[in-house]
C-alpha cells in the first residue's frame, strides 16, 4: 500500500485553536486529530443516522439517540446481517437505523471488531 499524500491547507487561527484544543483532550497527534476528523466527516456523509460519541473508553460510533454500533454488532453475530433477535433486542430503534449501523460495523470492522471482543470478554468475567 502507498504511503498516505500529504495534504496542505490553511485555517484560521481560530480554528488551529480549537483543532489544539480537541487534539489534546483526545491525546492526538496533529495528523491523528486531522486523519480522525476527516475520517469521521467521511463517515457521517454516508452514514447520517450515526454520530460519535465521548464514552469512559474512549471516542465510539452510535445511532443517534440510540444504542453505540457495537452492541447492534454484537447482538447480530460475525455476519453482521440484521435477523428478528437484533430487531427484539433493539425494540425501540427503526430498522433503518438497525441495518446503518450493521452497515458501518461492517465497512469500519476494524473499529467495531475489537470493541465487540473486548466487550464480549469483559462479559464473561
Amino acid at each position: 500500500m502507498p504511503l498516505p499524500r500529504p495534504l496542505c491547507t490553511r485555517v484560521t487561527r481560530e480554528i488551529e485553536s480549537e483543532l489544539e484544543r480537541v487534539f489534546i483532550e483526545q491525546q492526538w497527534t496533529s495528523s491523528e486529530g486531522l486523519r480522525n476528523i476527516v475520517l469521521e466527516w467521511l463517515a457521517l456523509q454516508r452514514f447520517p443516522q450515526i454520530e460519535f460519541r465521548e464514552t469512559r473508553a474512549g471516542r465510539r460510533a452510535a445511532l443517534r439517540g440510540g444504542p453505540e454500533v457495537w452492541e447492534v454488532a454484537g447482538a447480530a453475530g460475525p455476519g453482521r446481517a440484521m435477523s428478528a433477535a437484533v430487531g427484539q433486542r433493539f425494540a425501540g430503534t427503526r430498522t433503518e437505523a438497525l441495518e446503518e449501523a450493521l452497515a458501518y460495523a461492517k465497512e469500519y470492522a476494524d473499529r467495531i471488531d475489537p470493541i465487540v471482543a473486548r466487550e464480549q470478554r469483559l462479559a464473561r468475567l
